[in-house]
């Protein structure tokens, strides 16, 4: 999109810089403590830097850059939403995740076995389909003592129906709904690898190689295990809505947002370019090119459907998100970053569900009111 961007403004000239996400991360803190600025648009991911970055005015509102023509109500609910904080516009969200089951048709079928629509189902075929003399495993989800295993557990603790804190940000972990969430997570986790330390990459890396045979994980693993280059099963897996708690969908959503710096000293051709590149003129170049969809035009062109056939149930799949799935507020890493230290040590035995739910609350409480939000 860079290079056919110089036919429509030869005159600009845009260079880019590529890190991890962690990294960008510290890039853009560092750059904006040293008043720098040294970058136009920034790359923000809202269940890490959203919060931060919005009250640290890290980053800045587009809502008056924003005409009639761009036709931001094209979005999907969930892609204005989670950009979306203190009724202002902080961002394009140009990739959005959301919880999906992937699972393998063909062992599905020689067990007999039909797609779960419950966690109680989803919990039952992972057991019939693991077979540990085949190095196979039913389930495969994060565990990470980062912040992957919050990540992920928090969707079930929302299905079961708990909150992570509550409206006057009061951690509401010690609660029967989170007890029951936890102890199903660590249910299903008996159906998996001995691996105590998963993260995303190695979810997709154990449903590439055989090793699990269903997973709980975000849309944007699918190019991954339909790549023959990457996974063996390619073709034989299927997709469905994740499997809902007893209270509800279990969510797992994130977003990917392009901002601009507030200290950009380009701020109007970074918006030129920027809304250029996410305009509904670009719908099929930019889906064509590998990018995800986010307006509802993008699932309304024939072309584009015809092309990614999966598109209709990404759309119901990314319906059912959550923009608030992870508090946006400062602190939010280092909460999610201390429940997965918890929920680590209750599935490697550490702790029980009820010590892990316990501490995680106490620390969140800690945090919340070092940070300010409690008294």
């Amino acid at each position: 999109m860079i290079k056919k961007y110089h036919d429509v403004a030869p005159q600009v000239t845009i260079k880019t810089a590529e890190f991890a996400l962690p990294q960008i991360n510290d890039k853009v803190n560092l750059d904006f403590q040293a008043k720098k600025g040294e970058y136009d648009i920034v790359w923000m991911n809202s269940a890490q830097t959203e919060g931060y970055w919005v009250e640290a005015k890290i980053v800045i509102p587009l809502d008056q850059m924003i005409t009639k023509d761009y036709d931001i109500e094209d979005f999907l609910p969930l892609a204005r939403n989670i950009a979306t904080l203190k009724s202002q516009l902080f961002g394009i969200s140009i990739m959005i995740e959301q919880r999906m089951l992937s699972y393998r048709k063909d062992l599905f079928d020689a067990a007999g076995l039909k797609v779960p629509t419950n966690v109680d189902e989803m919990t039952a075929a992972a057991q019939k389909l693991t077979n540990k003399s085949k190095n196979q495993y039913g389930f495969s989800q994060r565990t990470a003592a980062s912040i992957s295993a919050a990540y992920d557990w928090v969707g079930w603790l929302y299905g079961y129906g708990g909150v992570l804190i509550d409206q006057n940000n009061v951690p509401q972990l010690n609660t029967p709904e989170a007890k029951a969430a936890l102890d199903a997570f660590l249910a299903i986790n008996k159906f998996t690898s001995p691996a105590s330390n998963r993260g995303y990459g190695d979810v997709v890396k154990e449903l590439q190689t055989g090793v699990a045979a269903m997973a709980n994980d975000v849309t944007i693993i699918l190019p991954l295990l339909e790549d023959p280059t990457q996974s063996k099963f390619a073709g034989k897996f299927g997709y469905d809505v994740a499997p809902a708690g007893p209270k509800g969908p279990r969510p797992e959503t994130s977003a990917h947002i392009l901002s601009i710096d507030s200290l950009s000293k380009q701020r109007d051709p970074a918006w030129q370019f920027l809304s250029w590149m996410t305009s509904k003129a670009n719908n099929e170049p930019w889906c064509f090119a590998g990018g995800a969809a986010f307006r509802q035009s993008m699932y309304e062109d024939k072309a584009i459907i015809d092309k990614f056939p999966v598109y209709p149930l990404f759309e119901k799949i990314l319906n059912q998100g959550n923009p608030d799935y992870i508090p946006r507020i400062k602190p939010g890493f280092q909460l999610l970053d201390k429940l997965s230290q918890n929920i680590n040590a209750a599935i490697t035995g550490v702790k029980t569900s009820q010590q892990a739910l316990s501490d995680s609350n106490a620390a969140m409480t800690d945090i919340l009111k070092q940070a300010g939000f409690l008294k």
